[in-house]
């Protein structure tokens, strides 16, 4: 999700999702460039 939009973040969490990292200067789009951070779920973890 974009990093200036925390409440994505937030729902990602909510869903099981882990916080793996940010890639900086990653993204464009009409606010400019902008870090996007990534959330990861195993299979595992999603069945469970």
């Amino acid at each position: 999700h974009d990093a200036r939009n925390p409440h994505s973040g937030g729902v990602m969490r909510k869903c099981g999702m882990r916080y793996e990292g940010t890639l900086r200067q990653s993204a464009w789009c009409n606010a400019g460039i902008g870090d996007m951070c990534w959330y990861g779920i195993l299979a595992a973890e999603w069945q469970a």
